[in-house]
C-alpha cells in the first residue's frame, strides 16, 4: 500500500514560522487526526542525545515539538514528551540547555525521563534488553527526530531516533554486543519493528553534517519532513542528501526485505525540488568510506582497515567519554589527554557522541580511505543494476 512522505521548506526556529510549517506538512498527509488522537495518550519521542543548546543541532528544536504538542491538543489528544539521554550525561542538564524544560513547563505537558519510569525485557539475538514502559503503554507514537550524520549508521533519522526508547546504560552496552554497522543496524530494525511510530517528522531545518551525531557541524538544510512510515522517510531524505539507502545498515529485515522497494512505497509531496538544492554539498561522515567496505574484506583485513578515536587539545578531561566506552578501551590519566587502547577499541563512536566540546576525531586509515573509494563506483553500479531489473 502507498503511504505519503511530505517535505515543506522551513526558513527558521521562530514559533510562527515552525507552527506554519508544521500544520501544512500534517495537512500534506492528509490523515484524521482528530480520530486518532482524540482522547489518547500521545507520546512525543525526539532526540534529546546530550546536553547541548539547540544551534548545535545535536537534538530535536524544541520549537518542532512544541508545534506538536499543541497540534495533539488541538485534535484532542494528551501529549507528553519522553526520551533517554546518552549515558554519561546528567539528564536534568540535558533538559535545561536543550529548552525542553522550559518548553514543557510552558505548555503545561509532561516530560518523561525514560531511564526512571520503568521497563519491560525483550531480547535479540540472545541478548537481552528494555524498553521503557511509557512507550509500551501510549497510544501513539509520534518520532520527533533530529537528521544529523552518525558515525556508524551514516545517519539518524527515523530508525536510529528510537533507539533512545531503550533507557539507561544498557544503549552503550548494547554497542559492546552489536558493535559493528550490521550487528547494530539489524538490532536497530528489530527495536523499531516493536515501536513502530505512528507518525515521525524530521526536524532538519538546521541539520548536523560531519561527523555527527554530536560532534559534526550544524548545516541550515531549511525543511521539515514528515511520514507515516519512518523507514520511508529515512530513505527519503537519504536520497536527498546524495547517500543510496542499500548502504543503511538498520534499512534490513523486518523492516525492509529489499531497499530497491523503499522508493516505490509511497508518494512524496510538497517543496522537494527546493530542498533538493538545499542538500547539494552535504558533507558525509568520515567513517563512510570504511562502511562501504563488504564486511567479509573488513574482517580480512583488519589491522590494516581501521576508524579511530583521537583525543585532542581541546579535551576538557570530562571523563565522559571514559563512561561512555562500552570496550573499555579508554582510561583517563592524572594528568593530560584521554588514552586509547586501540586493540580493544570497537570503533563504535560512542566517545564522540557523548564529548562536550567536540574533542574527539576520527581518524581512519589510508586503506580504510583507500578501500572506500574503491567500492563505492562498484555500490553504486550495483545499486544501478538492481533498480534496472
Amino acid at each position: 500500500m502507498l503511504v505519503k512522505a511530505a517535505i515543506v521548506q522551513c526558513g527558521g526556529y521562530q514559533p510562527e514560522t515552525i507552527s506554519s510549517a508544521v500544520e501544512r506538512l500534517l495537512a500534506l498527509l492528509d490523515l484524521p487526526w482528530t480520530g486518532l488522537w482524540g482522547g489518547r495518550r500521545i507520546l512525543i519521542k525526539p532526540n534529546l542525545l546530550t546536553d547541548k543548546p539547540p544551534e548545535c543541532a545535536a537534538t530535536t528544536h524544541p520549537e518542532v515539538v512544541r508545534a506538536l504538542v499543541r497540534l495533539v491538543k488541538h485534535h484532542g489528544g494528551l501529549p507528553l514528551v519522553a526520551d533517554s539521554a546518552a549515558s554519561p550525561v546528567k539528564l536534568a542538564a540535558v533538559w535545561e540547555r536543550t529548552g525542553f524544560a522550559a518548553m514543557c513547563a510552558e505548555e503545561q505537558v509532561p516530560l518523561i525521563s525514560l531511564e526512571q519510569a520503568g521497563a519491560e525485557m525483550f531480547n535479540f539475538r540472545g541478548v537481552p534488553f528494555s524498553i521503557a514502559r511509557p512507550v509500551l503503554e501510549a497510544d501513539f507514537i509520534i518520532n520527533a527526530c533530529k537528521l544529523k550524520t552518525h558515525l556508524l549508521t551514516v545517519i539518524t533519522n527515523a530508525v536510529k531516533n528510537i533507539y533512545g526508547v531503550v533507557p539507561g546504560a544498557q544503549k552503550t552496552a548494547l554497542h559492546k554486543h552489536f558493535p559493528d554497522p550490521g550487528s547494530l543496524g539489524a538490532f536497530l530494525a528489530h527495536l523499531y519493528s516493536l515501536v513502530r511510530p505512528g507518525l515521525t517528522v524530521t526536524d532538519a531545518v538546521l541539520a548536523m553534517e560531519g561527523n555527527g551525531p554530536s560532534s559534526g557541524r550544524p548545516v541550515s538544510l531549511g525543511f521539515l519532513a514528515a511520514s507515516t512510515d519512518g523507514v520511508m522517510l529515512d530513505a527519503v531524505v537519504s536520497r536527498l542528501l546524495g547517500i543510496d539507502p542499500t548502504i543503511l545498515p538498520f534499512l534490513v529485515p523486518p523492516l525492509t526485505d529489499d531497499a530497491g522497494a523503499l522508493a516505490a512505497r509511497g508518494v512524496l509531496m510538497g517543496d522537494v525540488a527546493a530542498v533538493q538544492g538545499a542538500c547539494a554539498g552535504f558533507v558525509l561522515p568520515a567513517t563512510l568510506p570504511r562502511r562501504l567496505i563488504p564486511a567479509g574484506l573488513v574482517r580480512l583485513l583488519q589491522p590494516l582497515l581501521w576508524s579511530k578515536p583521537e583525543f585532542t587539545a581541546a579535551c576538557i578531561r570530562c571523563g565522559r567519554c571514559v563512561a561512555a566506552c562500552p570496550a573499555p578501551a579508554i582510561r583517563l590519566p592524572d594528568t593530560g589527554l584521554p588514552v586509547l587502547d586501540s586493540a580493544a577499541c570497537i570503533e563504535c563512536g560512542c566517545c564522540s557522541e557523548v564529548c562536550p566540546v567536540a574533542a574527539i576525531v576520527i581518524r581512519s586509515s589510508r586503506l580504510a580511505r583507500l578501500a572506500g573509494s574503491l567500492c563505492r563506483p562498484v555500490r553504486v553500479l550495483a545499486s544501478f543494476l538492481r533498480k534496472g531489473k
